[in-house]
């Protein structure tokens, strides 16, 4: 079993996927799809909980910058 990583392409007025040249013609093949979500960096702000209050890792911070 190979995996592949690919995007998919416009092709026409339909939507493919271009397989490796490996694969020859009318090679049997079955796809499994896995659409991958990919964040925006607004959609995560805030979501990362620290035990460490902000204020005290940007003392810290501060403090190995010699500010």
């Amino acid at each position: 079993m190979i995996e592949i990583v690919t995007k998919t392409r416009k092709w026409g007025n339909s939507v493919g996927v271009l397989l490796g040249k490996s694969f020859k013609p009318n090679t049997k093949v079955r796809i499994l799809v896995s659409e991958e979500k990919i964040s925006k960096a607004g959609d995560v702000f805030g979501t990362l909980r620290l035990k460490t209050p902000t204020s005290k890792l940007m003392k810290e911070i501060d403090e190995e910058l010699g500010v």
